[in-house]
């Protein structure tokens, strides 16, 4: 395990209020560059295929040695991304990682598992099935697979690569072999279906699951239209279509927050309040440029993530230290929902809040300054209005937005908004700072007592929720 930097988290200070750290800005930076090369440590381990991501190289207490379609799909999302950014050089080592992660997911979509089914959660690093008992099918990750290679495949039609595309990518056949068709068809087939959530606890129907399968139909439409397969595109964005409708169905009234799951058919059966970090994950995850939905700037989405501050904020006592030395705020820590168990390893007791977690929250509060940024204008509704009086107090304490009040760009008020959720994302971000280990380590977990990492060292998913968070903060243009 790394060493934590942070020595001021000790017993004796567990209570602290305030705690030193370097400045954000300068952080980011250097952040930004130890998470890249941390998750990319992570891809095609020594032991296994080519094109394998490790969840986690922990092994014990608990064993995350493996290749979860899920967290492989975003790990890969931030690869192929990085592959498009050279122009210069476009078959670099990145492609080649694409490259390999294909042929892996190949080996995982066709090899028999215990579902018999795409949704099958996760493999072996060597492609083998793994066939003990878990929470199966997780029908997220044949959606966010999808996603990935579908913003892949326009890079490498940008780049002349329709050959590779055609013949093994989205091949426009009934039935399919290939990768992307086989998952939408998949998805668009089977996206009423109840599953298990991405925290592989509660079979049902999720808000997470449905977020990725709904921008992977639309975006793989797109490509499906490109390719000349109109009908299967027309099938697609129908189904995408009956998803984006459904949504409604998530909204609770009465708690002001969108609910994680509906039709609970099995799992846990403790999560009373089904107020679950999932929603803004799902949020965040499913973020897109051509077809956005439910975005961040959603008053709803952003009484859901006032819901989830407020719900955590007293949780956990590590949550007491509320500002640097240099007077910065620190948001809290954020867990997977207030209700949670699982620290890592056996037998359950208290839930921690984990990095991904508090990084999506940070993502919420980016995306939404920059999407008010674009339009302009701001309505103050009742159900954003805490959020952003939440936000905006951190600028001026004096401000008090109420329903009903509208501010264009030329306002003071429209300004303060906006600084004030990056102020906001900034206090998250700083919560994780002030937490990771030596050269931005990031565990899966930190305690809730003492704020030291805690559980799977060197979380995959974690360096990829804390690149996409700085990515947002950069793209921030106020």
């Amino acid at each position: 395990m790394t060493n934590q930097t942070n020595t001021a988290l000790s017993a004796e200070s567990e209570c602290a209020t305030s705690i030193a750290a370097e400045p954000l800005d300068k952080w980011a930076v250097s952040a930004r560059q130890h998470v890249l090369e941390k998750m990319i440590a992570n891809i095609s381990p020594d032991d296994g295929e080519r094109g394998a991501v490790l969840a986690s190289p922990s092994r014990s207490n608990p064993n995350y040695y493996y290749h979860w379609i899920r967290d492989a799909a975003r790990t890969m999302s931030e690869i192929a991304k990085l592959n498009g950014l050279d122009k210069k050089n476009f078959k670099d080592q990145n492609y080649e990682r694409m490259i390999e992660y294909v042929e892996f997911s190949k080996i995982n979509q066709t090899t028999p598992t215990i579902s018999n089914s795409p949704g099958e959660p996760k493999f072996k690093v060597t492609g083998q099935a793994f066939n003990g008992p878990w929470g199966r099918p997780q029908n997220d990750g044949p959606a966010q697979r999808a996603l990935t290679l579908t913003r892949w495949a326009n890079i490498l039609l940008a780049n002349n690569e329709k050959e590779y595309v055609t013949g093994t990518l989205y091949d426009g056949q009934e039935p399919s072999f290939s990768l992307i068709k086989a998952d939408l068809d998949f998805v668009a087939n089977h996206w009423q279906d109840p599953c298990f959530d991405l925290w592989e606890e509660v079979d049902g129907t999720h808000f997470y699951t449905r977020m990725l399968q709904r921008t992977a139909l639309r975006e793989g439409a797109d490509l499906a239209t490109l390719l000349n397969d109109k009908g299967a595109a027309d099938y697609y964005n129908q189904q995408a279509t009956l998803i984006e409708n459904a949504f409604d169905d998530f909204w609770n009234e009465e708690k002001r927050y969108y609910v994680a799951t509906l039709n609970r058919v099995g799992g846990l059966d403790y999560k009373t309040s089904n107020l679950d970090v999932a929603t803004t994950l799902g949020v965040c995850q499913a973020l897109s440029d051509s077809h956005p939905f439910l975005s961040a700037d959603n008053d709803k989405i952003l009484a859901t993530a006032y819901a989830l501050h407020q719900a955590f904020n007293p949780l956990y006592p590590i949550n007491s230290i509320e500002h640097i030395e240099s007077g910065e705020p620190v948001a809290p820590g954020i867990g997977r929902y207030p209700e949670d168990k699982y620290a890592g390893s056996a037998p359950l007791g208290e839930g921690n809040p984990w990095f991904l977690c508090t990084a999506s929250l940070a993502g919420v509060c980016y995306k939404a300054a920059a999407l008010f940024a674009e339009q302009k204008t701001i309505e103050i509704t009742p159900y954003n209005a805490d959020q952003l009086n939440l936000a905006a107090q951190l600028i001026d304490e004096n401000v008090i937005l109420k329903s009903g009040d509208n501010f264009n760009n030329k306002t003071k008020v429209f300004k303060t908004i906006l600084l004030g959720l990056k102020a906001l994302g900034d206090a998250y971000l700083r919560r994780i700072q002030i937490h990771a280990g030596e050269n931005v380590s990031l565990s899966e977990q930190f305690s809730r007592y003492n704020g030291y990492m805690t559980s799977a060292n060197d979380l995959t998913w974690s360096y990829v929720s804390v690149a996409i968070c700085i990515d947002l903060r950069n793209a921030l243009k106020i």
